[in-house]
């Protein structure tokens, strides 16, 4: 649907590979993403509604559509007028949180957003008997998993200076124009101009791309999820094992899927897809709009590898990566179509969630459950780092590409694999192989 376009603004790269996405595919849905902000106790929800005011017009990345001209050129339209939280009664507290939040945010997140005629957010607060609980459904558009962070704290300082009568914070979001001005700086375009060969010459190294499924069925359907979490006693023998190899928790799980990945194609060049942050600049730092990334780890392993070489590997090739993540996906993929080469550039996604500090409201503390960050066409493994408390992996997947039974093989691998090698970190990888390919195989 076409628009007129009053005091248009140009989209940054990210937000426009987004737009196309959402439009090009007819599935605007699938770049929904939500999150359900638990309170341990109840807020008042007139102020909590004034914050969000001031919140959502802080930046007009946030306040804001997305029209499009006859040409089909979008634009980022700014918009004052906040979305109304709506307020729904609940009888008791809500028992299994996680659980009733997805079922609740299932039809939502199953319906697309007008770009260019609606607000790309909505809010409900469900008011228990002794907790509240805050859904948000926004385009990703709009948010993305740091982003989700930024307005956070955004609206906890907001409402925290409200509850005590003070002036509402200056939060210092970027604005549009800012963003595009930092991204248009010489030494940014080199950047983008040095990870694109970089990249391309990775991919060229790689040869072929593989995953736990060998299909290529496209979604059709919102990702299906499945969790499990860590015991505490599995949790600190991953984390006595990190202290002892000179690593990380989060490194020792990545090697995890990695060799579970190998116990299931044989093939020892593992090339793992990493949800970046990308975001380098302090105009990218204070933007909560979409500027995430997930690029191809390449982890180039061999049989006599032990647990601590394939973590410092790991380890070196984030770093790597790190240099290049401001060059889009879908930019490296029309790369690799132009030159007649595989579109497939990784297998499985990885997104590291590190622990964060949860915001209190008047000193009533929260925690958050990320209901949905995005779709993946394949398999993401979305990794909630948590300090001290066991992490726990949610397994998302294409319905049209795995089976149930397929999903709790490979989970039931992954978590082998890294409780295994925790266990015995001198242990090769070929001997771990040999150990979980012993187990049921399972069928695509």
């Amino acid at each position: 649907m076409t628009h007129t376009i009053a005091n248009p603004l140009p989209l940054t790269t990210s937000q426009h590979a987004m737009w196309l996405l959402h439009t090009i595919s007819g599935r605007g849905e699938l770049f929904n993403v939500a999150e359900c902000m638990v309170f341990k106790g109840k807020v008042a929800a007139t102020t909590l509604q004034h914050a969000f005011n001031h919140v959502w017009q802080a930046s007009n990345t946030l306040s804001c559509r997305f029209p499009h001209d006859a040409d089909y050129t979008p634009s980022l339209q700014p918009t004052h007028n906040p979305p109304v939280i709506e307020i729904i009664q609940l009888e008791h507290d809500i028992e299994h949180i996680a659980e009733y939040a997805q079922q609740f945010m299932a039809p939502k997140l199953s319906q697309s957003f007008d770009l260019s005629s609606q607000p790309l957010m909505q809010l409900q607060l469900l008011r228990g008997e002794s907790q509240d609980y805050l859904m948000i459904l926004a385009h990703h558009l709009l948010l993305d998993g740091y982003g989700f962070g930024l307005f956070s704290q955004a609206l906890s300082r907001s409402y925290n200076a409200l509850m005590k009568n003070k002036a509402l914070p200056n939060l210092r979001f970027s604005d549009q124009q800012t963003l595009l001005e930092a991204q248009q700086q010489t030494a940014y375009l080199a950047t983008v101009d040095s990870a694109r060969e970089t990249l391309n010459q990775w991919l060229d190294n790689i040869g072929e791309v593989h995953s736990f499924s060998d299909s290529k069925a496209d979604v059709t359907t919102a990702n299906k999820r499945t969790s499990q979490q860590f015991t505490r006693t599995q949790w600190q023998t991953i984390q006595s094992a990190a202290s002892l190899i000179n690593s990380s928790s989060s490194e020792i799980l990545l090697a995890a899927i990695a060799a579970a990945l190998i116990a299931k194609t044989q093939h020892y060049h593992v090339t793992l897809g990493l949800i970046m942050m990308n975001r380098q600049s302090m105009a990218e730092l204070s933007a909560p709009c979409v500027q995430s990334n997930v690029l191809p780890l390449p982890l180039n392993v061999s049989p006599d590898m032990t647990l601590q070489n394939i973590t410092a590997l790991v380890n070196l090739q984030i770093k790597e990566l790190k240099q290049v993540q401001s060059y889009r996906v879908e930019s490296l993929k029309r790369d690799r179509q132009k030159q007649g080469k595989s579109l497939t550039v990784f297998g499985p996604t990885i997104n590291l969630l590190p622990f964060s500090s949860n915001p209190k409201y008047a000193g009533i503390e929260t925690h958050s459950h990320i209901l949905s960050a995005g779709t993946t066409d394949d398999i993401m493994l979305q990794i909630h780092l948590l300090g001290d408390t066991p992490a726990n992996i949610d397994f998302d997947v294409n319905e049209a590409r795995y089976q149930p039974s397929h999903v709790n093989a490979i989970q039931s691998q992954v978590f082998d694999a890294a409780i295994r090698w925790a266990n015995q970190p001198t242990l090769m990888l070929s001997e771990l192989i040999k150990c979980l390919s012993q187990e049921p195989e399972y069928v695509v």
